[in-house]
């Protein structure tokens, strides 16, 4: 028997029970649905729709279905619909004919937004721990790695020379813009729907905001029809796990070539790696292969639900079905990857010695050009001259830092003894200690200001 078929001559077919039922996705809004119904009853008594009993009955009784779910206690039918339609059985099965009043000027339409809202705040903040978390464990990896100077690469190839801790504070600040969308998201999602009806607004006297405030909302919900329609909040949501699925792809992406044979700049942890079944000697970075690969799953959920949503009419229609199981995907993912990512950056290990091999000198030709500019040549003619300088050391197979002050005088009569000191490692960290770059007072400054912001969360 269904709670809706007052109207209907005969029961639903088996296949249309089949592709209506969405218990197997929503029942996880279990929680969500019993602190609505709780909310939702002492509304109804607010307003003289229940009696004390009835509303205390109806409390006990959903708060007895929770304890019973923890424990592993519940039930579900093949005949429970959703999760809506569970809880309501569940509830008649120890409270009786009490159960048939907290419907009164409810739909499932502002009951389903509700309980996704409620949801989605919940998992925010869930997600932006997780990314605390993750940051922390940068910005150790930072100070644990403050004397390791590196290749910077753009292109993939070489480009000027960095600290590492640079590198990694990168991450931590790309994740803090993260959490900042997150939290924006959460802001929208913060309005309560519920009293909306299905479409025209509850018929009863209720006290939305006070029940706005018990759910723990920020506002109400100023338009019954938007209430019920609106899904631009699971669209944020779906936004924002796929804005972090391909900030993560993409440092994934660095570590997995640089633990890479012929990089061989970081090891992984043997618990974050994996073997092949047919090569012995293989060590595969599949942690951060499958970080890699979570990117294109977010993106589709939410390209998948996008255009499912774009041509669905207002108020409601069911297939709006649809936006949980992208949703809670998203959302499930994105924790599990902020868990790994962290474990994977905490325990790699950082081949100091062969990052060190592996610097060419002319990484350093930029600070020979900027150095002609201090002799006051302009900034074009200083790239030219040392073009061909690197073209000189190429063609003659000769580091740059060994070419003989007389030799590159031939090149620009502006070079001078002092050239020696520009060409070393540490003089180039020490001539980006711009605000933001990679010198080592610009990091420190980066350090501590992600150690304020860490201190905000």
């Amino acid at each position: 028997m269904k709670m809706w078929d007052g109207r209907f001559a005969k029961a639903s077919d088996a296949n249309m029970e089949i592709l209506n039922n969405s218990l197997e996705i929503d029942k996880r809004l279990i929680e969500e649905d019993v602190d609505g119904s709780i909310a939702w009853a002492c509304a109804l008594y607010g307003c003289g729709v229940l009696s004390a009993t009835e509303r205390d009955a109806i409390i006990s009784g959903l708060e007895g279905i929770i304890a019973d779910y923890t424990s592993g206690l519940v039930k579900f039918l093949s005949s429970d619909e959703d999760i809506h339609m569970a809880v309501e059985r569940l509830l008649a099965d120890r409270i009786g004919d009490a159960v048939a009043k907290l419907h009164t000027g409810r739909s499932r339409n502002d009951q389903v937004v509700t309980d996704v809202r409620l949801f989605v705040k919940k998992q925010y903040t869930a997600l932006v721990s997780e990314i605390t978390l993750l940051q922390k464990i940068l910005l150790g990896r930072a100070k644990k790695d403050g004397d390791v100077i590196m290749p910077g690469y753009t292109h993939l190839q070489q480009a000027q020379p960095i600290l590492m801790p640079h590198y990694w504070l990168s991450m931590f600040f790309a994740l803090e813009r993260e959490k900042k969308r997150l939290c924006n998201a959460s802001a929208i999602s913060d309005v309560m729907p519920l009293g909306s009806g299905a479409i025209a607004g509850a018929g009863f006297a209720i006290d939305r905001t006070k029940l706005a405030e018990a759910l723990g909302f920020a506002a109400v919900s100023p338009n019954s029809i938007d209430a019920v329609a609106s899904r631009d909040f699971v669209i944020e949501a779906l936004s924002c796990c796929a804005s972090i699925s391909i900030t993560l792809s993409r440092y994934a992406e660095d570590l997995i070539i640089w633990s890479s044979r012929e990089f061989g700049f970081i090891e992984l942890d043997d618990a974050w790696s994996t073997g092949s079944s047919m090569m012995p000697q293989k060590k595969n970075p599949d942690s951060l292969e499958l970080i890699r690969s979570k990117a294109g799953r977010c993106i589709g959920n939410y390209t998948g639900f996008a255009a499912t949503l774009k041509g669905v009419g207002l108020a409601y229609y069911k297939d709006l079905q649809e936006d949980k199981e992208p949703l809670f995907d998203s959302l499930y993912q994105m924790i599990l990857v902020c868990k790994v990512f962290r474990g994977v950056v905490e325990t790699l290990d950082v081949k100091v010695d062969i990052i060190g091999s592996r610097l060419d000198p002319l990484l350093l030709a930029t600070d020979l050009a900027d150095y002609l500019v201090n002799k006051n040549m302009p900034f074009r003619q200083a790239h030219k001259v040392v073009g061909k300088i690197v073209a000189y050391c190429i063609e003659k197979q000769i580091d740059l830092i060994k070419i003989p002050i007389a030799r590159l005088k031939e090149f620009s009569d502006l070079f001078g003894s002092d050239v020696a000191d520009v060409l070393k490692w540490n003089s180039a960290i020490k001539h980006r200690n711009v605000a933001g770059g990679t010198g080592r007072d610009s990091v420190k400054a980066q350090m501590e200001e992600a150690e304020k912001m860490i201190g905000k969360n």
